[in-house]
Formats: C-alpha cells, sequence, structure tokens
C-alpha cells in the first residue's frame, strides 16, 4: 500500500508517504523497496543551497535507472511545499531553478510497475546552506504486521 499523507499546521503544508505491506513483502518489494530508499537518500544527500533542482533529480533517477527500472520512476523526484502543497520549486530532469535556503521540498522516488504495484518513499525537507534537514518522520519499515 502507498499510504501518501499531508498535513497543514498555521497555513503551511507537509507531506510524506511511505510504502507498507500487510504481511511479509515478496522478495521483489524488498529489492524495490530498497532501491528506492537508496535513491532517496542519495538525493537528500545531493540537496544544499545552490545545487540545481535538476541535478537532485539526476542522482535518484540515475539509481533507479542503473537498477532496471528506469521506464518506472514515471514521475519528477520532487516539488516544493509552502502555503501550497505542490509549489516551485519543482525537482524533476527538466528543472531550471536552483535551490535556495530556506525552500521546503519533497523528496519522492518511486517505482511503478503494471500488475506489481508501485513503491514510493517521501519526505519533506528543509534546504540548507550546507545539506538538508528532514521536518517529517515516520518508520521507512515495509512490512506491517
Amino acid at each position: 500500500m502507498v499510504i501518501d499523507i499531508g498535513a497543514k499546521h498555521q497555513h503551511y503544508r507537509a507531506d510524506l508517504t511511505r510504502t507498507v505491506t500487510a504481511g511479509k513483502p515478496s522478495s521483489r518489494q524488498v529489492k524495490i523497496h530498497k532501491i528506492v530508499r537508496e535513491a532517496q537518500n542519495r538525493a537528500f544527500q545531493k540537496v544544499k543551497a545552490g545545487v540545481k533542482a535538476c541535478d537532485v533529480d539526476a542522482v535518484a533517477r540515475r539509481l533507479i535507472e542503473e537498477e532496471g527500472y528506469g521506464e518506472y520512476f514515471v514521475h519528477g523526484l520532487g516539488h516544493g511545499v509552502g502555503l501550497d502543497i505542490h509549489e516551485p520549486p519543482a525537482l524533476n530532469p527538466e528543472a531550471k531553478d536552483r535551490l535556495t535556503v530556506g525552500n521546503v521540498v519533497t523528496v519522492e522516488p518511486g517505482i511503478y510497475i503494471i500488475n506489481f504495484g508501485g513503491i514510493r518513499i517521501e519526505d519533506t525537507v528543509l534546504v540548507g546552506e550546507d545539506g538538508a534537514e528532514r521536518l517529517t518522520e515516520a518508520s521507512y519499515v515495509l512490512e506491517v504486521k
């Protein structure tokens, strides 16, 4: 199950997605979940002020492509979050923006396969001068017992 949750506090938004299985996940689900999680971690490490938004997307997309799932990553890596749930800057291959201190963006790689399902992991992060801070916290555990 892909669970996408939004929140609003004092007019500002947050966005979070986790993927879970009800019961033991298949080996394919575990493998794809690990790929998506690693893609998110690599992208998170790239997020900092001055970096092109398309370059953050490229880090995650490259790993997913190297693992053979590129055609199944069908959306951009993320988007800005603030007074609206989707706002600039976009993190996708065509993005021209550079991240700036104080941007709040999502980092949400996903792999979606027909007749299998989808796996996405999303966190909302704050862009800083030297890196990013995760603003959302939730377990990354795939199996829910």
